[in-house]
């Protein structure tokens, strides 16, 4: 009997490789051929293109999304006890508000894009802050046109105007504190001055609300001098991690001598 020749699908023959670019045949697997042969280069690199195209879709909702939690989160644990009132002071205070747009800054690689995120964060703040203000009734006035004064109606000239004023601060405010965040990144010692921008701020805040505020409410002085010794740890840590990057590391003759 004759012998056929065997189909080539059945073949055992390993798939000969071929390197990238190569075309769409190298995804085709004969039955009974070698898998350790088949290597599509051109499908190299195609999670990260996929992650960071996802990355980039996400990031402004993310800008978003952080900054409307902090406006909300700051007027609704005012009164939340004696902690929440604490965090409602350091989330109302201005250096928080500077960090979320330090930190949006930092999360971006391109400076464009840390300039305008940190803007957009921040508009995304005032807007949740304010609406959340007007939800607890901070802009009920008393209705002027009824005499027995039992109605009150909103006022929108002092929410617009606050509103508005704050937003204008947000866009000029958010792309050069993000642009600090931007530059920030990496152990460079010229980096040091980026890095402190945060801490700095808390301080001098911190510091001239301990003046006005102390006096007045013991729990805010409490949370301003915790605050401003933390941020004064913080610049310390900063300063001694550059300086210790930029002394020499020893060899490996002189670790073992």
């Amino acid at each position: 009997m004759p012998q056929t020749a065997m189909p080539y699908a059945l073949s055992t023959k390993p798939l000969p490789y071929r390197p990238w670019p190569c075309d769409d045949s190298d995804h085709t697997i004969a039955a009974g051929h070698s898998l350790t042969h088949y290597r599509p280069g051109h499908q190299k690199g195609l999670p990260n293109i996929v992650i960071t195209s996802r990355y980039r879709i996400l990031a402004p909702f993310a800008a978003l999304a952080g900054g409307a939690a902090i406006g909300a989160l700051g007027p609704l644990l005012g009164a939340a006890g004696s902690v929440g009132h604490a965090a409602h002071l350091t989330l109302d205070a201005g250096w928080s508000w500077a960090a979320l747009a330090f930190c949006v800054g930092l999360a971006r690689k391109s400076r464009t894009e840390s300039a305008v995120m940190a803007a957009v964060s921040l508009v995304a703040a005032v807007l949740s802050y304010y609406l959340t203000k007007m939800g607890q009734g901070e802009f009920l006035t008393a209705n002027l046109n009824d005499l027995s004064g039992g109605t009150t109606q909103t006022d929108w000239q002092g929410f617009l105007s606050k509103t508005l004023f704050w937003c204008v601060a947000a866009c000029v405010l958010g792309p050069p504190l993000g642009l600090a965040g931007n530059l920030a990144r990496g152990d460079a010692l010229q980096r040091l001055p980026f890095r402190v921008v945060v801490p700095v701020v808390a301080i001098v805040e911190t510091s001239r609300r301990i003046q006005v505020e102390a006096p007045l409410q013991e729990t805010s002085g409490t949370t301003w001098s915790v605050i401003r010794l933390l941020a004064v740890a913080t610049v310390a840590i900063l300063i001694g991690h550059a300086i210790m990057t930029r002394l020499p590391r020893p060899t490996t003759r002189q670790t073992r001598k």
